[in-house]
């Protein structure tokens, strides 16, 4: 069980999530089509994205492990390592520690382990009935945009068409999941 006043503020974690998410990626296609200074900005945005993640992990955590311990242990393990990874990669690149070729490949590893769970808690989600049924496939679609977008990059870079389709996919995908589940977690669900 968790308190109401905590789900109050993992609701808004995963509301800062969400619009960290969709300024990463406007910044995101400047950055490509402009550059700097956005390339900075998305970096910075990245950071907020994912720790605004971590408490959203954690609390779906609480609410799944009655249902499925040890799936719900590997998706919480999954998904908060992804994220601290891309977080303290990204504040190398804010800070200028790290160039952004050196950071390629564990990012995208990162995100690939987001998109996991993402996936994995939709399904732990939607077996377990505990949160809205769309909500629950909202969250395997976004993770399954992810795993896209990392193969896509990984493929051919941000002018592949997986890269492409899959940040689409993500982004709104996610975007709208964070949104959801904070007003689900605003009215209390999972305590």
């Amino acid at each position: 069980m968790i308190s109401s006043q905590l789900l109050s503020l993992v609701a808004w974690a995963a509301y800062l999530s969400a619009g960290a998410t969709i300024l990463t990626f406007i910044t995101g296609i400047l950055f490509f089509t402009v550059g700097k200074p956005f390339g900075t900005i998305n970096d910075a945005a990245s950071v907020f994205q994912m720790l605004f993640m971590v408490p959203v992990a954690v609390a779906l955590y609480q609410i799944l492990r009655p249902i499925a311990t040890i799936p719900s242990v590997l998706a919480v393990t999954f998904g908060v390592t992804g994220m601290s990874d891309a977080a303290v990669l990204q504040a190398l690149l804010v800070f200028r520690v790290v160039e952004y070729e050196q950071t390629i490949r564990e990012v995208l590893i990162g995100g690939g382990l987001v998109g996991i769970w993402l996936a994995l808690v939709g399904a732990l989600a939607l077996v377990g009935g505990v949160l809205p049924a769309g909500l629950a496939w909202l969250g395997i679609v976004a993770g399954m945009g992810y795993l896209l977008l990392v193969a896509g990059f990984w493929l051919g870079g941000e002018g592949h068409p997986l890269f492409l389709a899959g940040s689409l996919v993500a982004v709104i995908g996610y975007s709208v999941w964070a949104i959801w589940l904070g007003r689900v977690f605003s009215l209390g669900v999972g305590n």
